[in-house]
């Protein structure tokens, strides 16, 4: 990499010298980024010049659960708009009649304001690619954390970070937060100066936890002044399962981190679970891009660590242990002997590691790169189109141990192990990474023979609409045989053929979509660890009360916007009509709640108290 591209990384990525030691995972992560470390830095970590431009809010500055349609309209006509100059708004959203009807009366309140609003929807895929690519004004997205920290959110919004198609792996929201964009220059450069203050300062010392916490809300009224993200909504993730099932349910980083073997423990008068399942297009760990592929990844493959069953405390699964050096750069990992790979594949070694690991970071196949590249920042070389050669930060130092070199210091390694696309597979076993010519042609592995370490194996798929999809229990799984045969899942798309699978009991475990959630249904009873709360919810159509579990989930879905093509005036308007509460009682139906920053109030600064008092201005 040149130093320019490297210097470029740095700035995206937000990394800087880090002197702490990790520390593990834990549920608290009030203090605004608990890094871990265990040796406190002396004094917080400055970087770059200050810049002009301070926040200066009170409190949420565009209405706390009113709907300002007169504000709206005032800030665009003194931006000269009106009834003969309207502002032509397209937006992009994902195919969901929740959102529609969200989208549907947020138009209407534009109308108002001098603003025609075009909504447009599109598949998951279809909208992360537009939006990639620029192709967009407003768009509606969401952000699950893939590690509980602050920073994991906070990188959305630092501006170079949210630049795509560059020399850089941008994997931020798609702002196009340019230097010529449509926003105050100063604004800009403050995003970036307090990312790396929040990203300088990993250590436990009372200063550097102050530092972190000041500069994640600096950064949030940095959003409130641009108006290049609105946050809308915090989710509340339930589950619903009839009585015969023996079902753990999912912690605060929700099923995208839950595997079966740990949430199963039986199934009254039949040996296999069954199941709903999305559509889906790749069982490849690194080509895996939504939910449906995501579970299915979890169950046949192990990556290095892992959040159990949802819950924010990180636990090894494939490694027994870890070395950093000093400044947290460099990781040596010893890997579990005698794990198994199934089939006739033997046991995993660090070889394997080494090529799973480089393919993620090398493949043409690979979907996850930015995991690899920008996330973790492996240390690679790359070909004069800025394309990843070589991933030669990753080695083999024994048979079961591997040593990971990153660009620079990242304090949340083990966290972005725990991602699915750094699932272990066997070495060689497709030929798409250099030097290796594979065992099986890549469809093969990609959607009939995928092979893994997993709790399950594959048996079949039979892709699309009405399909299916089905895994046996691996029996010589490192960590113990799972309690149930199988997995069985049905593949619906429809929302009301979904719920009528699980109305019907076809399903042992499904959700029910909002569209036929009636809250009145709903109760709660005990609350187990990890915030989860246990509930019925009934009777339904068919005369059954089912069990529920309900879990404030650690994301933000928002609106964004290309700020090189939609003007600030028209982003203030937007956020002056959302009314949250509105929308979370009559559109979601109360799964959720109204959000007011982009850290979710479990990571916020003093948690869910500290979260209200900046956006109420207590």
């Amino acid at each position: 990499m040149s130093n320019t591209s490297r210097r470029r990384f740095l700035k995206a990525t937000g990394a800087a010298a880090l002197t702490a030691t990790v520390a593990g995972c834990s549920d608290s992560t009030s203090d605004a980024d608990g890094s871990g470390g265990s040796e406190p830095t002396d004094a917080p970590t400055t970087t770059g010049e200050s810049t002009d431009y301070q926040p200066d809010f009170d409190k949420y500055p565009y209405g706390i659960d009113e709907t300002k349609v007169a504000e709206a309209r005032k800030v665009m006509e003194e931006a000269g708009y009106g009834p003969d100059n309207k502002y032509e708004l397209n937006w992009l959203q994902y195919q969901s009649p929740t959102w529609k009807e969200m989208a549907n009366t947020i138009r209407a309140r534009l109308e108002q304001a001098h603003i025609e609003m075009t909504i447009n929807d599109a598949n998951f895929s279809s909208l992360l690619e537009t939006t990639k690519q620029g192709e967009h004004e407003a768009f509606t997205l969401g952000w699950v954390a893939d590690y509980p920290r602050p920073r994991n959110f906070m990188q959305l919004v630092q501006p170079d970070n949210t630049i795509y198609g560059g020399e850089t792996a941008a994997n931020g929201a798609r702002l196009y937060w340019k230097e010529d964009a449509n926003s105050d220059p100063g604004v800009r450069e403050f995003m970036t100066e307090q990312y790396e203050r929040l990203v300088s300062n990993p250590g436990q010392s009372e200063d550097a936890i102050q530092t972190r916490k000041d500069a994640a809300t600096n950064m949030e009224e940095g959003i409130w002044e641009s108006a290049a993200l609105i946050p809308v909504y915090h989710n509340l993730a339930q589950s619903f399962w009839y009585d015969r099932l023996d079902y753990n349910p999912p912690g605060a980083m929700d099923s995208s981190k839950q595997k079966t073997n740990n949430a199963v423990a039986g199934i009254d008068g039949k040996g296999r679970l069954s199941g709903i399942s999305s559509t889906f297009n790749s069982l490849d760990p690194v080509a895996s891009g939504n939910t449906a592929s995501g579970a299915k990844v979890m169950d046949l493959f192990d990556a290095p660590t892992n959040y159990e069953n949802g819950r924010t405390e990180i636990t090894n699964l494939l490694i027994t242990d870890y070395e950093t050096n000093d400044d947290l750069s460099e990781y040596t990992l010893t890997f579990k002997e005698g794990v198994q790979f199934h089939g006739d594949y033997g046991e995993m070694t660090a070889d394997d590691v080494v090529y799973s690991i480089r393919r993620l970071a090398e493949s043409t196949n690979s979907t996850n790169q930015s995991f690899a590249i920008s996330t973790l920042g492996i240390e690679h070389e790359v070909d004069e189109n800025g394309a990843v050669k070589r991933a030669t930060g990753v080695e083999a130092v024994d048979d079961y141990t591997v040593r990971l070199t990153l660009e620079s210091p990242f304090p949340y390694a083990l966290d972005v192990l725990t991602y699915g696309a750094f699932s272990v597979v066997p070495e060689g076993i497709v030929g798409d990474i250099e030097g290796y010519e594979g065992d099986m042609p890549y469809p093969e592995f990609s959607a009939s023979n995928p092979v893994g370490t997993g709790p399950f194996t594959f048996v079949e798929w039979d892709s699309g609409n009405g399909g299916s999809y089905s895994a046996d229990a691996f029996e010589d799984y490192h960590d113990g045989a799972p309690a149930i045969d199988g997995i069985d899942d049905t593949i619906i798309s429809d929302d009301t053929a979904r719920y009528n699978y699980f109305l019907n009991e076809n399903a042992d475990l499904a959700g029910i979509p909002t569209s036929k959630y009636d809250p009145s249904l709903h109760s709660s009873g005990e609350t187990l660890p990890g915030g989860r709360k246990l509930g019925t919810y009934g009777p339904m159509e068919n005369d059954k009360t089912v069990n529920s579990s309900s879990v404030s989930t650690i994301d933000t879905y928002y609106v964004g916007f290309n700020m090189t093509k939609v003007p600030k005036p028209v982003r203030k308007a937007m956020a002056y009509v959302i009314n949250r509460e509105q929308f979370v009682s009559d559109v979601f139906k109360g799964r959720g709640v109204g959000a007011f920053h982009l850290q979710p109030p479990q990571l916020f600064s003093d948690g869910q108290e500290g979260y209200n008092n900046h956006y109420q201005g207590e």
